[in-house]
């Protein structure tokens, strides 16, 4: 037992050693006190009622405060047993993230998002430690070979997650610099603030993409589909945007001059 928890019972101790105190010696003969024309044995009992009536009403004053702490004791173990379980949940799905088995990987990606739901507390970490995954699962090289069918499932998952945006916080960017999602359909993505400096996005497909205020410095989006995509904001210096698909409904940044 810590000494802070020890001066607290013993405070407790002597507030309760005083509450008995005064209402069995002090109090009853103060009250009964100032009543007049009482015979000696009547004064008597006059101060045992009262004293037992005080008895009474600390009993139950006590019987409440204990309910009280029972109570407070119950949800403090609760809590304790949560966040036991969340820390469980997320040691699990780092974990289960590194593994080979791509179908074990996919699965600890929606855990993660279910433990945001649980414990709002994780989003950060979760939202973090997911695109740490992404960067780390398709990264840009230069000379690699172009990915052929896609992402794979767990990334693709990653991403639906991010899209989501359960895991994000308010005003929290999503770095995803130079990753590789040459020909990656990414329809009606929509991750804030995302960051894709740097990454090769040759030919992939962003119709409908809500990317307001993404950082693509440095980006390849040569033949990219950008049909719909919101780019209201976003940081094209240096992109590569030759051969880039858009129609009327697409918004560039104001005053960038799109490509012919």
């Amino acid at each position: 037992m810590t000494a802070r928890r020890r001066l607290g019972l013993a405070v407790t101790a002597a507030g309760l050693a005083g509450l008995v105190a005064l209402c069995v010696v002090f109090a009853p003969s103060w009250l009964v006190g100032g009543v007049s024309g009482l015979t000696a044995a009547e004064r008597l009992k006059a101060v045992n009622d009262v004293r037992s009536t005080l008895l009474q009403a600390l009993g139950g004053l006590l019987a409440l405060s204990g309910a009280g702490l029972g109570a407070y004791l119950t949800f403090r173990q609760l809590q304790l047993n949560r966040e036991s379980r969340s820390i469980d949940l997320f040691t699990r799905a780092i974990e289960q993230l590194a593994v080979e088995h791509e179908a074990t990987r996919h699965g600890a990606v929606y855990g993660l998002e279910r433990l945001a739901d649980l414990d709002p507390r994780y989003r950060g970490h979760i939202h973090a430690l997911l695109t740490s995954f992404i960067c780390l699962r398709v990264p840009w090289e230069p000379g690699t070979p172009r990915r052929e069918g896609g992402l794979a499932n767990d990334v693709a998952a990653a991403f639906a997650v991010l899209s989501r945006g359960s895991v994000i916080e308010a005003g929290a960017g999503s770095e995803l610099e130079r990753v590789d999602l040459r020909g990656v359909d990414l329809t009606g993505l929509a991750i804030p603030r995302v960051c894709f400096a740097g990454a090769n996005l040759e030919g992939a497909v962003l119709r409908n993409a809500k990317l307001a205020g993404a950082t693509l410095t440095g980006a390849d989006l040569r033949d990219a589909d950008l049909r719909g995509a919101d780019l209201t904001g976003a940081d094209l210096t240096d992109a590569r945007l030759a051969g880039v698909r858009a129609d009327g409904a697409t918004r560039w940044p104001a005053g960038f001059e799109p490509p012919g």
